[in-house]
């Protein structure tokens, strides 16, 4: 599978460029637990049909449920979009609110009951998560508008689409050009360049690696993405056919978990690495004493140089698991939206997701991510993190590891694993066992 993954990585990437610029199972920036419920006094006519089906032309009604797990910056971006639908159409209520990092459990729940929100952002799950609880959308005006290259992140078997998605994460390495230049090093090509750096970044008192471990997605992510290089662009090793069939010896999981013991037990990561909450991580930027972040988020690039306009950061691919290999990018779906199959309020639910889909308003959701967009013809300012993207076209792109290579539910065990190894509350070989049992049960569960 892998193979063809890697066939079209560069097709994805160049598409991508040619519809704008670039950019970056799980945001680094924790989204606040946050609501915003937008309502406008209803002024449709009596008897106007709400329920599921509108006639062509009619005035919009209805009130819509939409949750997602954004971060703020990408939550008030959507927020924006919809508050100018309901202006446009004053008999639809929107509440729409942001769950962070409590979101997959609300979601599990929710799927369990067969009660869904109206519309959901599916954070990287369409189709092996959710497509079974969402409508197809392969009929929509806009389906032909999603970027060819990028469909095959986001179709099942049959090439059915379950969300409309407007940008696409990609996961990499962030550095800081500044303290890159003054130690007098290059961007690490391998994982052991990489360790040398942030060991040169310590003895200078600079933090080789930021990790804000007060949401446990933090250190998680930090493996996700590292695992790109140690378990899935290392193709001739096989480890991911081996994890789809089931023969995967997990000490090959070793050096990911080892590499965040190291970090931690090394000293390279922020000494409140346990504590710090992501929503610092911008403004530790800002004070320019961070070399390295493993991130999807490339939003805190803008972010920090907000705060610091000196504070000049870049993001480059992940480190090859040695020089025998090349580095590479992790991505998928990020800000997704798709159609609970069983809503009252189909008619209205898609008038609003054919609006989202409009350039305009992906060009403002792709801005304040800082991602690139999903959809043709878009093209945001994405800063200088573009020159960047630009930069590394033809680099291939894998899937975000947990999303394709893990059974469901994964995500939550890298999370426990993760917080018990920079909390040091667990050994590399008690994570590597969590990481077997919950593997093979989940398996069969799935």
């Amino acid at each position: 599978m892998m193979k063809k993954f890697t066939k079209y990585a560069g097709a994805l990437l160049a598409a991508a460029v040619a519809a704008g610029s670039l950019a970056g199972c799980q945001g680094s920036s924790e989204p606040k637990e946050a609501a915003a419920t937008q309502a406008q006094d209803s002024a449709a006519q009596s008897g106007q049909e709400t329920q599921g089906s509108q006639a062509a032309g009619a005035e919009l009604s209805g009130e819509l449920e939409i949750v997602t797990n954004a971060d703020e910056q990408t939550f008030n971006a959507v927020n924006g979009v919809f508050e100018k639908f309901m202006e446009e159409n004053p008999g639809v209520k929107i509440s729409y609110t942001t769950q962070g990092s409590d979101y997959e459990q609300l979601m599990k729940a929710r799927m369990a009951s067969n009660d869904l929100p109206d519309i959901f952002a599916t954070h990287g799950w369409s189709v092996a998560r959710y497509s079974e609880y969402l409508r197809p959308l392969n009929d929509q005006p806009w389906f032909g508008t999603v970027e060819e290259a990028f469909k095959r992140n986001i179709e099942n078997a049959d090439g059915q689409i379950f969300v409309l998605p407007l940008n696409m994460d990609q996961g990499g390495l962030m550095y800081n050009k500044t303290l890159l230049a003054e130690l007098g090093i290059e961007i690490p090509k391998t994982w052991d360049e990489f360790m040398a750096a942030c060991q040169l970044a310590k003895d200078k008192g600079y933090t080789g690696v930021f990790i804000a471990g007060k949401d446990s997605r933090q250190p998680a992510n930090l493996m996700d993405i590292a695992a790109t290089t140690f378990l899935a662009s290392c193709e001739d090793k096989g480890y991911t056919d081996q994890l789809a069939d089931g023969s995967f010896d997990w000490n090959n999981w070793t050096p990911v978990s080892q590499l965040l013991m190291d970090l931690k037990a090394k000293g390279y990561l922020n000494v409140d690495c346990v504590t710090c909450d992501p929503v610092d991580a911008a403004p530790r930027m800002a004070e320019n004493n961070i070399l390295f972040l493993m991130s999807s988020s490339p939003d805190l690039i803008g972010q920090a140089q907000e705060i610091n306009p000196d504070a000049q950061y870049g993001m480059a691919p992940i480190p090859a698991l040695n020089d025998s290999y090349e580095p590479a990018f992790c991505g998928g779906e990020r800000e997704a939206y798709g159609i609970w199959k069983d809503t009252e309020n189909e008619a209205l639910c898609l008038a609003l997701l054919d609006y989202l889909a409009k350039p305009e308003n992906v060009k403002i959701v792709c801005e304040a991510s800082g991602k690139r967009p999903a959809i043709q013809n878009v093209s945001p300012d994405l800063g200088s993190v573009a020159e960047d993207y630009a930069t590394y076209a033809d680099t291939a792109i894998y899937p975000f590891f947990d999303r394709v290579y893990l059974p469901n539910g994964m995500w939550s065990t890298m999370k426990t694993i993760g917080s018990a190894l920079i909390g040091e509350e667990m050994t590399v070989e008690e994570s590597v066992q969590t990481m077997q049992a919950d593997y093979e049960t989940l398996r069969e569960q799935n």
